[in-house]
């Protein structure tokens, strides 16, 4: 129920379509660009040219849909009647989250597929690399859906949420870089692993070394000794904890302020 519901309402929404219209625009501006590229290696220098691309839409994308699902819930009163059918918050954010999340994803998932079909003739398709692009686009979806959907239960209204999305994506986006390469010249190889697992913690940094990685763009025998020594896991690993981390923690944050509310 909770994933019809979902789809109905994102699938009236016009901003879903603007975005995917966006994306989709940018996309195969990438796509013609990449006929100049290499055939070696070419294919896979799209990817990631699509991926940049999509650092900067889908966290904004993400942040502000899910968000505004669970903040539309409340004003429409939906929230109040699956709460009084014996329901908990828990639950409900639970099972409204699956539904965001199949949604979105699914609506990017098919995006790609589709986007496939042109990457066949511009350069030699690898199917192992678009897989792993494809991983990358899932969990960074995935992770900012989970934030968005915390907001919009920590929000009170759009007018918060809005400046909370805003700053959300600016600060994951320019903000924790800024703060990085503060800190950076001051580490030392007694703090530089302490650094690292910060460095680390930010979804966007993980995903894309995890994404250069798998696509054969960065090779980890080839880094210099103090990244090395900020590289103490494979990209995988890496890339898995903060995909759990990101999960548990604005779920449980989202369930813990809704109980703070009710008490206050």
């Amino acid at each position: 129920m909770y994933i019809l519901k979902e789809w109905k309402e994102e699938s009236r929404s016009i901003g879903i379509w603007i975005a995917l219209a966006i994306s989709c625009a940018a996309s195969m501006f990438i796509l013609v660009q990449s006929r100049s590229f290499p055939s070696e290696q070419g294919f896979e220098a799209m990817l990631l040219s699509l991926y940049e691309m999509n650092l900067y839409l889908i966290p904004l994308l993400s942040l502000f849909i899910s968000s505004l699902s669970i903040v539309s819930e409340k004003e429409q009163k939906t929230l109040m009647i699956f709460l009084t059918k014996k329901e908990s918050y828990r639950g409900f954010l639970l099972r409204k989250s699956i539904a965001v999340q199949t949604v979105l994803i699914g609506i990017f998932i098919v995006w790609n597929f589709v986007l496939a079909l042109p990457m066949k003739f511009i350069q030699p398709f690898h199917l192992k690399s678009f897989l792993a692009y494809l991983l990358a686009i899932v969990v960074l979806l995935f992770i900012f859906n989970q934030i968005g959907i915390f907001l919009g239960s920590f929000c009170k209204n759009r007018l918060q949420l809005t400046g909370a999305v805003i700053f959300s994506w600016f600060g994951f986006l320019y903000l924790l870089d800024l703060i990085f390469l503060y800190l950076l010249p001051s580490e030392t190889k007694n703090t530089i692993e302490f650094f690292s697992a910060f460095y680390f913690l930010d979804p966007l940094h993980t995903i894309y070394f995890f994404l250069e990685n798998a696509l054969g763009l960065l090779s980890l025998d080839h880094l210099s000794k103090i990244v090395q020594q900020m590289v103490w896991m494979s990209p995988t690993y890496y890339l898995f904890i903060i995909l759990l981390i990101w999960t548990v923690i604005p779920f449980e944050l989202a369930v813990w302020f809704n109980r703070k509310g009710e008490v206050e």
